[in-house]
């Protein structure tokens, strides 16, 4: 293993963790909002070109209950 790869591994196991904690702040805030205003959440991120897997990752929320929120096109 050279010490490229090292750091490379670390930069990525940092960059996970971050990621990681920003989601669960935004579920957090997702959950704290009322349920119309995380249907219209949803709907924006969707309509806004962001893929039902990314909102799903972000959100914490299943992708069947996205699909369910939203109104796909």
């Amino acid at each position: 293993m050279t010490s490229t790869t090292t750091i490379q591994d670390a930069v990525s196991t940092l960059a996970s963790a971050l990621e990681s904690s920003q989601n669960k702040y935004n579920r957090a805030m997702f959950d704290a909002q009322p349920a119309s205003i995380q249907k219209e959440i949803l709907q924006n991120c969707y309509n806004n070109g962001m893929s039902v897997k990314k909102i799903s990752q972000m959100t914490g929320v299943a992708t069947s209950t996205i699909y369910t929120k939203i109104k796909a096109k």
